[in-house]
């Protein structure tokens, strides 16, 4: 009798039997050599889970090839920690089909991690430092952003605890400041004394402000004069150098002395760090592979309820991808972008974290701005914070670009800079609750867009915009090395930047925020059915409206619209404006401002900055209330070259500008993301619509 090959029998109901299931699992305790079709291992321990989420992958690439990819399939990843060797890399072949969608979920009500990191052991040193020897070395050498990152440092990050470390640095906290420029932009005087750095300098780096308060960036150290108390960088900054401005220097071993710092030591192959305060450090990790997952030309997949961890550049980049869907995640802990998704069609974000990013949060792009056809990307009640950890400035919660996105009932909050960028058009921002932003910058705005007469058909509605800060530098005294930065300081609620056109902010609340709303010499803005709460900061305003002249030339708006395809038919219905004849490209033309409520509690009195001409400026049937019972406005009518700064109320209304506005208790108090009025309330007489009681997140 011939005897019978059991491996091979046994190989092949394995086989069979996975090519049947449209389930797959994975577990660390699994095996790769097992089928994958079974949650727990079996009693003989010769078949189980999977160990690895490649395995599972590619199991699902031998349905395909075996052309038994007949229904959907779902890919059950149990409770644990799973660390990358290498990114998840999915394309055609790891596609489903529409109906036969593949499903990547975590175990419902546990914790599954996915990380690109390395664990590593430490130890106590002495009271104060501890040192982690490391047998392996984080895989990335190359920074996130090699425009505005450049140095020596090291390329990764250290987790102690699961809190990001800070490079050893001075000064401690806070910012050193620069005394005076010794060139434009490479050398400066330090108004504090520098401490003693001792040894190469080569790998020190600056973190600057070079020149305002809205652009930061790190640039290498070539030398260090002890005796002018200055600074060479290896690199120019991309702004002037200005005295006052903020700078601190980082990643030098005399430098390590406070809680919460770290180095590396590249010859030894060793870190060092002190622990912060009152933290038992049990847990070390270092980011290493520059990304978790990466879909190019990949269709109707979904990752649910898994967490992201660790990576040093983009976290998850979708591109070219249709009908792929992001929901139930956490990510964080991410030394460049959480989710960064360019092209294709219905990609969503879901019923997510994303926070502790060194970049943007969710950074989505799509559609084709000739035809203005949508992408239909859309970010969807999902709560974003603490972004932009690494690069302070412009790098958001949410960048909205190319045509036909869409940002709803997120919670965005906790930023240094802005909350949501976005260039393009037809974009839609919609029932999101900002609050916290601009927290390190001045000049900015929680929603910010910019530079483009058109970028038009964007709505900004429904959103609730509160607590916007700002951070700047006030006054600077290089005689007595003295120098102020104070808070709040220009905080925009909406920032209409250097020309933006045709937008929509309707239905929206601000409240705290320094303006509400700047229109920065832009054309056919409607601002309209918004509810101002201005505070008791002198500064602050409900909207300004800006020429921006003579400051800006406007050639870079006029070639983008000479490049623009505005002629074509399809342009021409949507934005008629464009090509219409300017009467004046410098100033902001077409712009209205109606149905709105104001309530000041500024001391002046003063509500909002108007800098518009008469003819093509529509402001009318607002409401608009003082606390402190007098009420002016800042105006200059620019056919007519007259201005009235501080102008009461009377005044104002006889310039013939603002028409059938009334001044009235609007009786209207702002409660847990709602507005209510009482019976008697006067918005009626303004044609004032009711807000949407379902701002922000849906539990």
């Amino acid at each position: 009798m011939k005897k019978m090959n059991w491996f091979a029998i046994i190989a092949s109901l394995c086989v069979s039997n996975a090519a049947m299931s449209t389930d797959f699992y994975v577990d660390p305790k699994g095996n790769d050599s097992w089928s994958g079709t079974l949650k727990i291992a079996n009693k003989q321990n010769t078949d189980g889970p999977f160990v690895s989420i490649e395995k599972a992958k590619q199991a699902i690439r031998t349905l395909k090839q075996n052309n038994i990819f007949n229904d959907k399939v779902t890919v059950n990843i149990a409770t644990g920690r799973y660390y990358l060797s290498q990114p998840l890399n999915f394309n055609l072949m790891d596609s489903g089909l529409a109906g036969k969608e593949v499903l990547w979920q975590g175990e419902s009500g546990a914790q599954v991690t996915i990380s690109a990191g390395i664990p590593i052991t430490c130890k106590k040193r002495d009271a104060t430092f501890w040192d982690c020897p490391l047998t392996k070395l984080p895989v990335n050498n190359v920074y996130f952003d090699t425009g505005r990152i450049k140095g020596n440092t090291p390329k990764f990050e250290l987790y102690v605890n699961d809190q990001k470390l800070e490079l050893a640095r001075w000064p401690d906290h806070d910012w050193a400041h620069i005394k005076l420029p010794l060139d434009q932009k490479t050398q400066f005087s330090v108004m504090a004394t520098m401490p003693i750095l001792s040894g190469d300098i080569k790998a020190a780096q600056v973190h600057i402000f070079a020149g305002n308060d809205w652009y930061d960036q790190y640039l290498g150290v070539d030398s260090v004069d002890k005796t002018a108390n200055s600074i060479k960088l290896s690199s120019p900054t991309s702004y002037a150098l200005d005295s006052g401005r903020r700078f601190y220097i980082q990643n030098h071993p005399s430098l390590l002395n406070a809680p919460g710092e770290w180095l590396f030591d590249a010859a030894t192959k060793k870190i060092s760090f002190v622990p912060p305060a009152d933290m038992s450090p049990n847990k070390f990790m270092l980011s290493s592979l520059p990304n978790l997952i990466n879909v190019d030309a990949a269709n109707h997949l979904t990752f649910k309820n898994i967490s992201f961890e660790h990576s040093t550049g983009n976290a998850i980049t979708i591109k070219n991808s249709n009908d792929v869907v992001l929901d139930q995640l956490d990510v964080n802990n991410i030394g460049g972008k959480g989710v960064l998704v360019t092209n294709g069609q219905n990609v969503q974000i879901n019923n997510s974290k994303v926070h502790h990013t060194g970049g943007d949060g969710v950074d989505v792009s799509g559609g084709d701005r000739k035809t203005l056809q949508a992408s239909n990307h859309i970010i969807y009640n999902n709560h974003i914070h603490h972004t932009g950890t690494e690069l302070l400035t412009s790098s958001p919660g949410i960048r909205l670009s190319g045509v036909g996105n869409k940002a709803l009932h997120n919670l965005l909050e906790q930023g240094a800079a802005q909350g949501i960028i976005l260039h393009g058009n037809e974009h839609l921002i919609e029932k999101n609750e900002l609050h916290h932003f601009c927290l390190q910058t001045a000049d900015c705005g929680a929603v910010y867009t910019g530079q483009d007469w058109t970028e038009r058909g964007n709505i900004i509605r429904y959103n609730y915009i509160h607590d916007i800060i700002g951070y700047g530098m006030k006054s600077v005294n290089v005689e007595k090395n003295q120098v102020l930065y104070e808070t709040p300081s220009r905080g925009v609620g909406v920032y209409l930047d250097d020309g933006a056109s045709g937008f929509e902010v309707s239905g929206n609340i601000f409240e705290n925020v320094g303006w509400g709303v700047q229109i920065g010499g832009g054309r056919d803005n409607k601002i309209t059915n918004n509810y101002f709460k201005i505070s008791n900061n002198i500064d602050d305003l409900a909207i300004v409206i800006e020429d921006r002249s003579p400051i800006n030339s406007w050639e870079r708006n006029q070639k983008l619209l000479d490049d623009s395809p505005y002629k074509l038919a399809s342009w021409k219905q949507k934005y008629p404006e464009l090509t219409a004849l300017m009467n004046n490209k410098k100033w902001p033309e077409g712009n209205k401002i109606e149905r709105n409520i104001f309530v000041t509690h500024n001391p002046d009195g003063k509500f909002s900055r108007y800098v518009a001409p008469m003819a093509t400026t529509v402001i009318a049937n607002n409401i608009i209330w003082s606390t402190i019972g007098k009420l002016t406005v800042d105006y200059k009518v620019l056919e007519h070259n007259t201005s009235n700064w501080g102008a009461s109320w009377s005044q104002w209304t006889s310039a013939g500008i603002e028409q059938h506005s009334i001044v009235a208790d609007p009786c209207a108090t702002i409660e847990n993301k709602k507005m209510t009025t009482c019976p008697g309330s006067p918005i009626k007489d303004i044609g004032f619509e009711p807000l949407p009681t379902d701002i922000g997140l849906i539990p």
